[in-house]
């Protein structure tokens, strides 16, 4: 396996950083755990499950049917095994209520303007005490400050190209995520050293020593966080409430 897809991801998110938050996630994980990874894209996240967690299964839900094909490629013999590939919409998950352990999302909310409904999705499908995952683009003041003064574009909230929309992590997603899964929500940031915005892509790739050191910079500090690429909201599900008819 690699055909030079990890390559390519190394450019576009810090492998070392991401391996480290899935051992993390995964640690919190039931025996004969199931999670589902919305919009899991190429599915490198869980390239070393069977190692790790091998009583974990992983169903991957992307849109785009070429993310799974390139998917099969980069997972191999773990596909339909300990890992299974789905085509379908976060915001209209074919599964039944209650029926993950675990529900992991990285920078895939953050592009569907129906926030809203994608969280009552997730919330659905979750069980109670099930753990929920959600990493998006952070809104990072100086690089923001340092694209306006280079004239580059810097989207908070709107179209980024023709066809792809962007919302960065908000605070209010953090309000609804809350009332969502009646828990409390805790935030973290990562990707200090990872930074495409100032070119600074080779702490991406797997091998990179300073992609390691990035991964234990990890927190939950609001002041430090400012300075992260990537913040992520973390909740364990609460009772369900009644939908008022």
């Amino acid at each position: 396996m690699d055909f030079g897809y990890m390559t390519e991801i190394g450019r576009n998110h810090s492998i070392a950083v991401m391996d480290r938050e899935v051992r993390r996630f995964t640690a919190q994980m039931p025996q004969n755990a199931r999670i589902v990874d919305v919009g899991g894209c190429w599915g490198w996240h869980w390239r070393n499950l069977s190692e790790s967690r091998p009583d974990i299964k992983v169903f991957i839900v992307d849109f785009v049917r070429s993310n799974l094909l390139r998917a099969k490629i980069v997972l191999g013999s773990r596909i339909d095994n300990s890992i299974f590939l789905v085509h379908g919409d976060a915001v209209s998950l074919e599964f039944p209520d209650n029926s993950f352990d675990g529900y992991w999302t990285v920078q895939t909310m953050q592009h569907i303007p129906d926030f809203n409904g994608a969280i009552s999705e997730a919330s659905r499908v979750l069980k109670v005490s099930g753990h929920f995952a959600n990493y998006s683009l952070n809104v990072q003041p100086i690089i923001r400050a340092l694209s306006r003064l280079s004239g580059r574009p810097y989207i908070v909230e709107g179209n980024f190209g023709e066809h792809l929309f962007l919302r960065r992590a908000q605070p209010q997603h953090c309000e609804l995520i809350s009332s969502c899964f009646n828990a409390v929500v805790k935030r973290r940031f990562s990707e200090f050293l990872f930074q495409p915005n100032l070119r600074l892509t080779f702490t991406g790739r797997e091998e990179s020593r300073l992609g390691k050191l990035d991964s234990l910079l990890s927190c939950s500090s609001p002041l430090l966080g400012s300075l992260a690429r990537q913040q992520s909201f973390h909740c364990v599900a609460g009772p369900k409430l009644a939908k008022i008819q």
